[in-house]
């Protein structure tokens, strides 16, 4: 019976084995098995999932540079024009008049001007007679004009700056677009469009008086990697300048088909949106002179507003609806382009320009903060026109333990010149306090002043303004 027993505890051991090595076949099968998935569909997923292609919304980039990887990284925090100009509700009469000085014939001059000198690769000679050429056409006009030279390890060339200074303002609104071409073609689309709506700009906006500062600009460097605008956008930040709007033209000349010629495209990030929302409304105010209906596309890399993105300023691009068929050739020339169209559009543009560049601003001055029973201040426009949407906001931190942190914010829809805003902060607690200020509005720059006091319940004592 002894042995009995052992030969079945000796069978079910057995059984045991057998059960756990068939288990750890299964567990190794089921390893190879997924070692082996991985190995041949997953690569091709992470293949299919991060093509080499750019997501980019236009084909429209620099001839010479492939990919926006390869473009210089900056790094620098947003300037937030708190002027952003609103838009008339009625046709100017002056703009007008502007809009109807802009033909066919006028951009078609400049447009056989500019294509005469043949390809105008950045580096060549070809490229410096072109800047030549409108150096001395901005000067011809009597605008203050300047190269903007600059060196890289790519190429090195020049901008050609002109300036139409503001009778009441140093910000600066700027129309541009690059005067390089590809090796291939002459480049009457690509960007002699541009170039072209900038010298039309500047002619017939020369003869006006405007508030701000106006800026026209052509850059070279585009095609080898928006080089001259780079290094533009690069000085303008580290010069502080205070640029408002850049609204960059580049193709806006090929309309083949007759529904191509009342559509246009905007390109944009979300703190240029302004600007869409801006050009669109002058679209419809001067309808009957552009006949142009735009059409918002997103962010793209591929045209010199790009590095204003980058060094924090707002920018646009404005582009053909239909993207050239000829684009960086031979046969990029004028007969392939629409002038109508390009009048049209160079309309538009410029019609955006001057109106933000009309625009006198109102200036928001906090003129008192006192104490007493709570906090008491004066927001004043000292500016020529209406304060629109003014927010004024008293922000109190601080007293015993740190503990208080109250705001309050009154508002007006609209302060007329000299005209001012009191508002009123109620506070209970006792400790030294700090006091902000902080006055703005949607067309004017933002106003702050700090203060320091001590809390006793209700009442604010030895108030003391800083600088």
């Amino acid at each position: 019976m002894k042995y009995i027993a052992i030969q079945e505890i000796e069978k079910i051991g057995d059984t045991v084995m057998k059960i756990m090595v068939h288990k750890r076949n299964i567990a190794w099968k089921a390893f190879v098995i997924g070692i082996t998935f991985c190995l041949l569909f997953l690569p091709g997923y992470a293949f299919a999932q991060t093509p080499n292609t750019s997501t980019d919304p236009t084909p429209h980039r620099p001839a010479y540079l492939p990919n926006i990887t390869d473009l210089v990284s900056v790094q620098v925090p947003h300037h937030y024009p708190l002027m952003n100009p609103i838009p008339p509700t009625t046709m100017n009469l002056d703009v007008s008049e502007l809009l109807q000085q802009v033909d066919e014939s006028l951009i078609l001059g400049y447009l056989e001007n500019l294509t005469s000198f043949g390809p105008r690769l950045s580096g060549t000679e070809a490229c410096d007679q072109a800047a030549h050429y409108i150096y001395e056409t901005f000067q011809d006009m009597g605008l203050q004009v300047r190269y903007h030279n600059y060196s890289d390890d790519t190429v090195s060339g020049r901008n050609v700056e002109a300036t139409l200074p503001g009778s009441g303002s140093d910000n600066i609104f700027i129309i541009c677009g690059h005067y390089d071409t590809v090796a291939a073609g002459p480049g009457a689309d690509d960007d002699g469009s541009g170039v072209a709506a900038v010298l039309a700009a500047a002619e017939v906006m020369r003869n006006y008086e405007f508030y701000h500062t106006i800026r026209f600009v052509t850059f070279s460097g585009e095609e080898q990697g928006l080089i001259g605008s780079y290094h533009y956008a690069e000085d303008a930040y580290y010069n502080n300048d205070t640029i408002i709007a850049v609204l960059n033209a580049d193709m806006i000349g090929f309309a083949p088909l007759p529904s191509d010629g009342t559509k246009g495209k905007i390109y944009e990030n979300a703190a240029s949106e302004w600007i869409v929302d801006y050009t669109q409304e002058i679209s419809q105010i001067y309808w009957d002179y552009i006949n142009i209906e735009l059409i918002p596309q997103g962010e793209t890399w591929g045209s010199d507003h790009y590095y204003f993105w980058q060094f924090g300023y707002d920018a646009v691009f404005y582009h053909e609806y239909n993207f050239n068929d000829y684009y960086h050739s031979a046969d990029d020339t004028i007969e392939h382009m629409n002038l109508s169209y390009s009048a049209r559009f160079t309309r538009l543009i410029l019609a955006t320009l001057a109106e933000m560049a009309l625009q006198p601003r109102p200036v928001l001055e906090i003129s008192s903060i006192s104490g007493g029973l709570g906090i008491t201040t004066q927001v004043r426009n000292v500016g020529e026109v209406n304060a629109s949407n003014v927010h004024v906001t008293i922000s109190v931190t601080g007293g015993l333990f740190k503990l208080l942190d109250v705001s309050m914010t009154n508002e007006i829809e609209l302060l007329p010149p000299m005209d001012s805003l009191q508002s009123k902060a109620k506070l209970f607690w006792i400790g030294n306090i700090e006091i902000e200020v902080t006055a703005e509005s949607s067309n004017a720059d933002q106003a702050t002043k700090h203060a320091t006091g001590f809390l006793l319940g209700p009442f604010v004592l030895k108030l003391v303004i800083g600088p």
